[in-house]
């Protein structure tokens, strides 16, 4: 990580960022501004030479310019899981997802560090070039202090199920799965300064194959995954990659006034609550979407990566489902 990260602290007041307008304190605002040009200077060049351990998966995109690494929270160095915690609050910042009032109050300069009983897992696309993050995607692990059944009445919610008043899981609930196999999609970001470029096409699919290949690797350690998403995007990519999502309908998901991250839930379009196991056959996605990436396809096209994989999904009979409610809590 460059020096400017290294002083991550610190306040840049000399980098242009977009104004959040989710607050009328004029401090609450320029403090908000100044964590989003601080993110907007940091390079992370340096972070896959400096990965603990082998990661979950890298992807290197010659092509496209980009690197993608995967791993668990003890595999970042310190600086960088902090450094890639505040890429995740600016870019909320710069969303008005995030309360602004909230992150000045407290000081924050990055969203807070896990403190959780299975490790959560971070995937992050760098460009080549600049070492600027250019999109994030996580897995979030239960807050159980022991893995517990599925439909355990005592589980703690994962913070989707709490927002949309649902319980996600008790359908999945099956002897020998637990809590622990499950996890929560957390930040599906791409980074919002980004020209409509080719980069900017390739960050999902660098983000997909990523969480794959740590699927694969981790085998049994995920069984399950869950989140809430639009459906224009997460949701589109995670159905093209093979994922058989219980998607419920009708949710009205609200956080309390307290909390930094009641404002997504305000959007005209709001995320919807999904489910769903991890397929047996991502293998064969992860082969088509890394192939087309490192320049070895056959498949010409996004469009016809897209072709092939919508096709194949038609082939193996997965289908979005159909319920459009779940069990309330």
């Amino acid at each position: 990580m460059s020096a400017a990260a290294r002083a991550v602290g610190a306040v840049l007041r000399d980098t242009p960022a977009p104004e959040p307008d989710g607050t009328r304190d004029p401090r609450a605002r320029r403090y908000a501004q100044d964590i989003i040009g601080l993110h907007d200077r940091l390079s992370y060049r340096r972070l896959p030479l400096e990965f603990r351990g082998a990661p979950l998966s890298l992807v290197e995109d010659p092509h496209g310019a980009l690197v993608t690494v995967t791993g668990r929270d003890s595999q970042f160095p310190s600086r960088y899981l902090k450094g890639v915690l505040g890429f995740r609050l600016a870019q909320y910042l710069r969303l008005d997802w995030i309360s602004a009032d909230a992150v000045h109050r407290t000081a924050a300069f990055h969203e807070p560090l896990p403190h959780s009983p299975v490790e959560n897992i971070h995937t992050v696309t760098l460009c080549a070039r600049s070492g600027k993050i250019r999109g994030y995607v996580g897995l979030s692990c239960s807050a159980d202090t022991e893995s517990l059944p599925l439909d355990s009445a005592c589980r703690i919610p994962f913070p989707t199920e709490a927002a949309h008043r649902i319980d996600l899981l008790a359908r999945y609930a099956r002897p020998g799965l637990g809590t622990h196999q499950a996890f929560e999609f957390k930040r599906f970001l791409r980074d919002q300064t980004m020209p409509r470029d080719e980069q900017y096409t390739r960050v999902p699919w660098h983000l997909m194959l990523g969480i794959g290949e740590a699927l694969l690797t981790l085998g049994d350690g995920v069984r399950v995954v869950l989140g809430d998403a639009k459906e224009h995007v997460a949701l589109r990519h995670l159905r093209l990659v093979g994922f058989d999502l219980h998607v419920v309908e009708g949710t009205s998901p609200h956080l309390r006034e307290s909390d930094p991250m009641a404002p997504i839930y305000r959007q005209t379009v709001v995320a919807k609550p999904f489910a769903a196991p991890v397929p047996a056959d991502i293998s064969w996605y992860r082969d088509v979407v890394r192939s087309y990436l490192d320049g070895t396809s056959d498949l010409a096209s996004w469009q016809a990566v897209i072709t092939t994989l919508a096709a194949h999904r038609g082939r193996t009979g997965h289908r979005p489902d159909p319920a459009r409610g779940g069990t309330r809590r």
